[in-house]
């Protein structure tokens, strides 16, 4: 096997353990989602549904000690946290099955699916140097909550359309970004064998991330809402 080979391998080696792992969480969320929608436990979605500023505040802090604590914290711990943030998403998107139709959110999830594997797979074959683009999402992604938090007072639909189109185009890069950042890393093997299974997790809670905003605002765009 030449050098180059054995880093192809490294890298698929590594981005099956980060996709593995996105999925499972995927799963965990959809199945607390949809355990809690209203149309399958009615009274238990009225009971949460008062809560969801606290379960954002949940996910907030366990998303950050995630990401800044997971040196010291052990793989089992990391793993377990990501499985319990799934499921606090899950809560958290369980009312889009009261605002939208069962038919739309699906239809919807399957195109952000579909662009989310056509971007993983530009930024996976990609010959271009994508790291140059990290600076801008990143402002992007900035200039994208603040305009989101403006947006929850002024409540005006055109600026809604404008941010909701913005974050589709963000999420769509972050996610060839992130994929081509993490296959770049995982080619590497930088550190123990446990150290890049714990960043597989850090790789899978991104690109979770990343789909699942992509879901939210193409939900935004397209979903078609209930007459409730």
């Amino acid at each position: 096997m030449n050098y180059n080979n054995h880093y192809v391998a490294m890298a698929e080696g590594f981005m099956s353990k980060v996709y593995g792992w996105m999925t499972a969480g995927l799963c965990v969320t959809a199945g607390v989602a949809y355990y809690l929608s209203p149309a399958v436990n009615p009274q238990l979605f009225q009971a949460i549904v008062g809560y969801s500023f606290v379960f954002l505040l949940a996910q907030l802090g366990l998303v950050m000690y995630f990401s800044f604590a997971w040196k010291s914290l052990s793989y089992t711990t990391l793993a377990t946290l990501f499985v319990v943030y799934s499921g606090l998403m899950g809560i958290s998107l369980a009312p889009i099955a009261y605002i939208y139709t069962g038919e739309s959110i699906f239809q919807v999830f399957l195109i952000a699916a579909a662009m989310f594997g056509v971007m993983a797979v530009y930024g996976a074959v990609t010959k271009s140097d994508l790291s140059s683009m990290g600076n801008i999402l990143f402002m992007g992604l900035i200039g994208l909550i603040i305009a989101n938090f403006i947006n929850m007072f002024w409540q005006n639909a055109q600026f809604d359309l404008v941010t909701s189109c913005i974050g589709v185009g963000l999420f769509a890069l972050l996610t060839a970004y992130d994929v081509q950042k993490l296959r770049n890393f995982g080619s590497m093997a930088l550190g123990s064998q446990e150290d890049m299974d714990k960043i597989a997790l850090l790789g899978a809670l991104t690109l979770y991330l990343d789909i699942i905003n992509l879901f939210l605002y193409l939900l935004r765009l397209f979903g078609k809402k209930n007459n409730n």
